[in-house]
């Protein structure tokens, strides 16, 4: 079961787990793939949905910083799906700027907030 929203202790990667095993994914942890550059690419979790065909696959990416996350980090994120052979990804953070939001929506990246899993989850 998810915590209090206002329970900022709980590790960002353990809520997102929580979350992604509550709406049925099928997770595989600590995943590392190599893009068509040859680079090693690391990711906290690959998730799988047998019955969302909009969400078949997604990497997932937690950062799990105090401060938000800016357009910076988005950029060097679809820059690392674009040599995985376009795969899809999400990054999930406590918090996100407002330029890294408007990013994310002009460009189609799927980001999650602290704050939206436990919307979402509800």
């Amino acid at each position: 079961m998810l915590q209090d929203i206002g329970n900022d202790e709980t590790k960002l990667v353990d809520l997102a787990r929580d979350f992604f095993l509550n709406m049925d994914f099928d997770i595989r942890e600590n995943i590392t793939l190599i893009g068509t550059s040859g680079k090693r690419y690391s990711f906290e979790m690959l998730i799988k949905s047998e019955t969302n065909v909009d969400i078949n696959e997604l990497l997932v990416c937690v950062v799990d910083w105090k401060r938000a996350v800016g357009v910076d980090r988005l950029i060097r994120f679809e820059r690392i799906l674009n040599d995985l052979d376009k795969r899809k990804g999400m990054i999930v953070s406590n918090t996100f700027s407002d330029s890294a939001v408007n990013f994310a929506k002009r460009r189609g990246l799927i980001i999650y907030s602290r704050e939206h899993l436990y919307l979402f989850a509800e």
